[in-house]
């Protein structure tokens, strides 16, 4: 192998150590962005159920609202 060839397997050898690390750490940041979802979502639901629990005995129909003053 001449010089330029391996010059030229190093070069290779060093962009395929910075892509892993690159994947590993956006593998990283996506396990985390998931897992927030996966918070935010039972957020979601929790606070839905609470909304249908409570929300829907004080709202009235637009039919039984009076107008306001200004009507």
């Amino acid at each position: 192998m001449t010089q330029s060839d391996q010059d030229h397997i190093e070069d290779l050898q060093i962009r395929i150590a910075f892509l892993e690390q690159s994947v590993d750490e956006m593998n990283e940041i996506v396990t985390n962005q998931q897992s927030q979802i996966n918070m935010l979502e039972r957020a979601v639901k929790h606070l839905s159920s609470r909304l249908d629990q409570s929300g829907s005995n004080n709202i009235r129909s637009p039919e039984d609202e009076t107008p306001p003053p200004h009507y």
